[in-house]
């Protein structure tokens, strides 16, 4: 949570928890599991385009580039809603932003589903648009939120939790759309009421969407900003709900928020952070976030189904390859979850991101060796080219997921001071969306010049992301949220 004086001593490893603190700590890890649903609703709602995206385009007569609009309508969307959504918070509260979400979320998943009748492709695109506004928001926004109602020690894997929502959203969604396609027998068929089979996909985003809008009401206000909005009654009950801490202890952690937030109780907008003595430091976290992109995951999927099938899985098993995929993304972020607290944020990622260049040096080479075909490198004929590629599939899995994944959002809510969290959010999150967009943009021209080639350059960037990070990236395991400023 929050203080860097007259906080209790630090809880030692492997000691009984009080009961009163253990309870707080039930309740804050609560908290964190309700404000990652936005993430969740992300990742489901890109698994829901990807069954859907064939059958949009063949519903309104699509071309690839129309169709590429299509995907990265979300991405454009959740670019603006970051950009503004931490100094929204700021000004409003991070509650009452996570709130706001959910209306963006319902809009795209009710009207999403009825493009066909209230303006075709065009309409399609402002919904994506719209639902990514408000997903952008919130993963922008819950990173900070958490960090600023946990407590130090559990800070880590409670921010965590986005990158394992993200991954289920992704796996239940997935499980939808394999269940309505094989209800239909594919996704332009129609199912019940006269609906086609990725309409009710569209229609499966009220799922996460209600859920979302109805436990972030019952979710309360951050500490720290409710003592900027001048509310220290209110922010000393919160605190000693997500802490255990006496009313006493709880007051002089409000006591400490306020001296971080300086002047007035202010915070700082986008311009002033610019100009402000934390520039450096905002900085390295739209680096750090620009390298989790660069790193290659988008590449690496894109790839996937083709090295699956060259150890022997079919098409027709897409579900099964999507399975396996699942089970070593969940293996790694929870490994990342368990470690990230005790091994430190900046050795996770230099060790993870060695993992992933080292992967992705594999996948190059057995690129690089492989026999061309017009459609690209052939591996089918090569068992042992097949497996390796499958092996360094895995490895980056457990390397990203684990590291470079979550780990980018425990940093983001973590690493700045009060006085600049939201606006400094902002510019983080949205420099990860923006080279996301710029990424998912310019991958198919790259593939087409040289699939070997792109890989390599991803391991290239792998390599600079793990030097950045040792040299650049300070450590913020273990610390309270108003040393951050130091």
């Amino acid at each position: 949570m929050s203080t860097a004086t007259s906080s209790p001593a630090p809880q030692q490893a492997g000691a009984p928890l009080e009961p009163r603190r253990a309870a707080a700590r039930k309740y804050a890890t609560s908290l964190a599991l309700i404000a990652t649903l936005g993430p969740f609703f992300y990742g489901f709602e890109g698994m829901v385009l990807n069954g859907a995206i064939a059958a949009v385009g063949s519903e309104f007569h699509l071309g690839p580039i129309a169709q590429g609009v299509a995907g990265a309508a979300g991405i454009i969307g959740g670019f603006i809603g970051a950009i503004f959504a931490g100094r929204i918070s700021d000004r409003i509260g991070r509650r009452t932003t996570l709130m706001w979400v959910a209306p963006f979320l319902l809009f795209e998943a009710v009207l999403g589903a009825m493009c066909p009748w209230l303006g075709g492709y065009p309409f399609l695109i402002v919904c994506r648009i719209i639902g990514g506004i408000g997903f952008g928001a919130a993963t922008t926004v819950a990173p900070g939120y958490v960090a600023e109602i946990a407590p130090a020690d559990i800070r880590g894997r409670l921010i965590a939790f986005r990158q394992l929502a993200i991954i289920l959203g992704l796996f239940f969604a997935g499980l939808i759309n394999f269940l309505v396609v094989r209800a239909a027998g594919s996704t332009s068929e129609t199912l019940a009421l006269g609906l086609e089979a990725w309409q009710w996909m569209f229609l499966c985003l009220l799922i996460p969407a209600i859920f979302y809008a109805v436990m972030t009401a019952r979710i309360p206000e951050s500490p720290r900003w409710l003592v900027a909005a001048g509310r220290s009654d209110k922010a000393a009950a919160v605190i000693t709900k997500v802490t255990g801490d006496t009313a006493e202890e709880a007051k002089d952690r409000v006591e400490a928020i306020r001296k971080t937030l300086g002047v007035k109780e202010r915070t700082l907008g986008i311009r002033a952070v610019m100009t402000s003595q934390w520039k450096g430091l905002v900085f390295v976290a739209m680096a750090i976030a620009a390298f989790q992109q660069l790193t290659g995951t988008n590449g690496v999927f894109f790839y996937s189904n083709t090295l699956f099938q060259a150890v022997g899985f079919s098409e027709d098993t897409a579900f099964q390859q999507t399975l396996i995929i699942t089970c070593f993304k969940i293996v790694g972020v929870v490994t990342g979850i368990l470690l990230v607290d005790r091994v430190g944020r900046k050795r996770m990622l230099i060790y993870g991101g060695t993992l992933i260049f080292v992967s992705l040096a594999v996948v190059a080479f057995v690129f690089t060796i492989a026999p061309k075909t017009a459609d690209g490198p052939d591996i089918s004929h090569s068992p042992v080219l097949g497996f390796l590629a499958i092996a360094a599939l895995c490895c980056f899995l457990l390397g990203f997921t684990s590291s470079w994944g979550p780990i980018f959002s425990i940093v983001m809510g973590e690493m700045f001071p009060n006085q600049i969290r939201g606006a400094a959010m902002s510019m983080a999150s949205g420099a990860d969306f923006f080279v996301n967009f710029l990424v998912v943009l310019l991958f198919p021209f790259l593939v087409a010049w040289s699939p070997a080639g792109i890989y390599w350059i991803y391991c290239g960037f792998g390599i600079l992301a793990v030097i950045f990070t040792a040299r650049y990236l300070h450590e913020t395991a273990g610390k309270e949220l108003e040393e951050m400023g130091a």
